[in-house]
């Protein structure tokens, strides 16, 4: 059932002009006009399914789609933590408005999942409520409860989505902008702490530490001659090097600016160790033994075969690099026996620490 119910819902999203993919992490991605939409299968969920679900959402809005009726009081939970939640009710509502649609040909202007107002427009649909007008007319299936938004607090979140995070505070803390060219922060100091439970079973604190890599992009052609034969020796590419400890990293970053927005200033700029000499030197010998070339050739003599072995390697001088700082985001999740380490820009788990006083189990 569940994949005649995707291959249905993929062929919905798709007359509707999103583009659909599948996901190893969810089970379908649809994305319209910028938005992203994650989409979860699943039956008769409990509050930990769709809190599971919540924490794995780092970008776009949730869906969560189930074959069968949902508690209520199980909706409203997965609505409060900023997912749209489709029952079997209302599965077969949106397809048959997607039927209807595509017999009139308006199927391309059907708007099945309504994104959330950027950050700057959020307050101004809010006031534009009134009482008789509900949240979830706002943000369509991005609801905030009743409950939480009569809250007087000066310094509660209501989640709403990762588009849409809206704060009520009398004193709200200002942002701070660092001049340092980084990747900027996409993962929340509540969403770190949802990632990192399952591995710190409870958790104690959270660090937020810039930690500074050495970047580098090469590029490198060179031909070496032995007897008749042309050896080509190139290459190019990105790679980072980690200042505080020297290890090549395999650190995933997708953008990099100039200025680093935070939250506040509760973080910990960590000072690089390794020096920019250093780092080259470190590079440098690491591609050349990346690109050397160990071949063998072989020569009939009469009717002995003569096998010769040689090493073609680059010099340093052929080498094209690169190389400056660019300082990465990292959460550091805390427990009572361990800890573990977050990329901040893409919510990866990190298997390998970025500072030496951090203890993995």
């Amino acid at each position: 059932m569940k994949q005649e119910l995707l291959r249905i819902l993929r062929d919905v999203f798709r007359s509707a002009g999103y583009s659909v993919n599948e996901s190893s992490r969810y089970d379908l991605v649809a994305e319209k006009d910028g938005y992203k939409t994650v989409i979860k299968f699943g039956s008769d969920p409990d509050m930990s399914d769709l809190k599971f679900f919540a924490d794995q959402v780092l970008e776009g809005i949730g869906l969560y789609v189930s074959t069968t009726d949902v508690d209520p009081d199980v909706k409203l939970y997965g609505e409060d933590l900023g997912l749209i939640i489709w029952n079997r009710d209302e599965v077969a509502m949106h397809i048959g408005r997607a039927v209807l649609a595509d017999i009139e040909g308006t199927a391309s202007g059907l708007e099945l999942v309504r994104a959330p107002s950027a950050y700057s427009n959020v307050h101004s649909c809010l006031s534009e409520t009134s009482e008789t007008r509900p949240l979830s007319e706002v943000f369509r299936g991005t609801v905030v409860s009743a409950r939480e938004s009569a809250a007087p607090s000066h310094h509660s979140a209501i989640s709403a989505s990762p588009f849409a995070q809206v704060i009520v505070t009398e004193h709200a803390i200002d942002p701070v902008h660092l001049e340092l060219q980084a990747a900027s922060l996409k993962l929340t100091r509540d969403r770190a702490a949802a990632l990192g439970k399952p591995h710190v079973q409870t958790v104690q604190a959270l660090v937020l530490k810039l930690v500074p890599f050495w970047r580098y992009s090469y590029s490198l052609k060179v031909e070496k001659k032995y007897r008749s034969k042309i050896i080509d020796i190139s290459g190019e590419g990105v790679g980072y090097l980690n200042a505080l400890n020297g290890s090549i990293s395999n650190i995933a970053i997708s953008e990099v600016r100039d200025v680093l927005e935070l939250p506040d200033n509760d973080y910990e700029l960590k000072s690089q160790i390794i020096t920019h000499t250093q780092a080259k030197d470190s590079i440098l010998n690491m591609l050349i033994d990346e690109h050397t070339k160990d071949l063998r050739f072989d020569d009939t003599k009469g009717e002995a075969i003569i096998s010769e072995h040689k090493r073609f390697k680059p010099a340093v001088e052929d080498i094209n690099l690169m190389v400056d700082m660019v300082y990465v985001p990292i959460w550091e999740v805390k427990g009572p026996r361990n800890s573990v380490e977050l990329n901040a820009h893409t919510g990866e788990v990190l298997t390998h620490p970025v500072d030496d006083d951090v203890e993995f189990m």
